[in-house]
């Protein structure tokens, strides 16, 4: 790169004075200063843009999972589902979650599926299923090294896989009806416990670390927004729970809700619960004022999960940066030579 920078400012005559616009262009356009930045600039024009879609996928229980665009706008209907998945390898369907790199990961908790995880690609196609060390499935979580985790509601474990699916380990201990699953910043992982009323908190090692009581109600769907706020689906009594950073109990989300089950927080700090009582998913702001909500139809929602947001390669940065660089050179030096 340094040996490319030098044979591009290398000549000093390579930017003359011109009286018109148009001998510029033409200028630019000959030179090999100025057919490098053009060149940059066609490059960055197939770079890949910056996606601002938030696509929020929903677990059915009629053994399908659907994804809405939730980026329409407060107040304006969002439409109908863009992309089904259905597949003869899901039944019984509860957690989802995306990996890195946007395939989708499906708890099947009942049905002749049950006890395994179906893997998808970005696309909606079948990959593989997850077979062994699974008990009635339900929520579901990445750490930061991209391994899985399973919540296994009827034996009261946590299954650890690694990224090839291969079974590692169980947390096991300080866990009752474990069901939604939630990673924070640190690499802790917070387990809701459906039976007892509390939230189990675990660090990057398995190891139990304390718990989260009072505030809690059939604790079911974890989220985290981006500020770092803990959410809880409190089944029990239709409402949300918050708690900071530091596990303190901050405020309740209650009103359009009903028998709220997995929970999901957008890019911009929008909370959306699943409403299993009423068929519905509910959009919430980072304040928790109701913003708006849309019918699932005659299919129960329960578990949420947002799908990577597309980002440019860092790539795109650099070019964008040498091109930058070369087009200001140009202006430097055409200045000198008519100063």
């Amino acid at each position: 790169m340094r040996r490319l920078l030098n044979s591009l400012f290398a000549d000093s005559n390579i930017v003359r004075h011109t009286s018109s616009m148009k001998e510029t262009a033409s200028m630019i356009r000959t030179t090999r200063l100025g057919q490098m930045a053009l060149g940059l600039m066609a490059l960055l024009a197939f770079a890949a843009p910056l996606s601002a879609v938030d696509m929020l996928y929903v677990s059915l229980n009629d053994s399908t999972i659907v994804s809405y665009d939730t980026t329409s706008g407060v107040g304006s209907t969002i439409a109908a589902s863009v992309a089904t998945f259905s597949s003869s390898n899901l039944s019984g369907l509860k957690g989802l979650v995306f990996d890195s790199s946007g395939n989708l990961y499906a708890a099947n908790n009942a049905g002749p599926y049950v006890n395994t995880i179906s893997k998808f690609n970005s696309s909606g196609a079948y990959l593989s299923n997850i077979i062994g060390n699974l008990n009635s499935p339900a929520g579901l979580a990445f750490d930061i090294s991209g391994n899985l985790y399973a919540a296994n509601y009827t034996v009261n474990t946590i299954s650890k896989f690694n990224s090839s699916g291969a079974y590692v380990s169980s947390i096991s201990g300080n866990l009752n009806g474990p069901q939604g699953l939630a990673f924070d910043i640190s690499g802790n992982l917070y387990v809701a416990n459906n039976n007892v009323n509390t939230i189990s908190k675990f660090n990057s090692s398995g190891a139990y670390v304390s718990s989260i009581s009072g505030n809690l109600n059939g604790p079911l769907g974890l989220a985290f927004d981006i500020s770092g706020n803990l959410y809880a689906a409190n089944t029990g009594d239709n409402t949300i729970s918050k708690f900071n950073s530091a596990d303190g109990y901050l405020s309740s989300i209650s009103g359009n809700l009903d028998v709220p089950y997995g929970l999901a927080s957008d890019s911009s700090g929008n909370l959306y619960a699943a409403n299993f009582g009423n068929n519905s998913i509910s959009k919430f702001n980072s304040s928790g004022v109701f913003l708006t909500s849309w019918s699932t139809g005659s299919a129960k929602p329960q578990f949420l999960a947002f799908k990577p947001v597309t980002v440019p390669e860092p790539s795109t940065y650099a070019l964008s940066a040498i091109a930058t660089g070369v087009m200001a050179a140009i202006a430097r030096r055409r200045k000198a030579r008519t100063a």
